[in-house]
């Protein structure tokens, strides 16, 4: 179970980290920083480059509620395994699918990457939930 809790604690640390780098770029940022990560043509369009950030936004309250929840969950993870899962499928589909359609259309090869990240946690995440039952 202690490999679980701190499962718990450095993802939710992790999407809190993320959560506040996002806020600084979408709040003192500006929208140009949203703009240049765009495939062409839309990165030559500064209302597609806010339009982006405007739906990011979503995403990062996302990571900053899952974050603390994971973090709450840390407490008594024998109880909280179903965040573990809320967590673990956001990441196969908000990550992984979610991060191999925008490469496909056209956004950077460099969210392979995160892929890879997704596919950390998400293994992680699977082998102490089954190692914490096992307990």
């Amino acid at each position: 179970m202690n490999k679980l809790k701190w499962w718990f604690r450095v993802v939710g640390g992790f999407y809190l980290l993320l959560t506040a780098m996002n806020f600084y770029g979408l709040f003192l940022g500006g929208a140009q920083m949203y703009t240049d990560i765009l495939p062409a043509p839309m990165n030559a369009d500064p209302l597609a480059g806010q339009a982006f950030a405007d739906a990011w936004l979503v995403f990062v309250f996302e990571f900053g509620v899952l974050g603390a929840m994971a973090l709450a969950a840390s407490g008594d993870p024998a109880k909280n395994r179903i965040m573990a899962w809320v967590i673990i499928w956001a990441e196969v589909f908000r990550g992984v699918v979610a991060d191999a359609i925008w490469i496909a259309r056209g956004y950077s090869t460099s969210y392979y990457a995160f892929i890879a990240i997704h596919l950390v946690i998400i293994a992680t995440g699977v082998m102490f939930l089954r190692q914490a039952k096992a307990e």
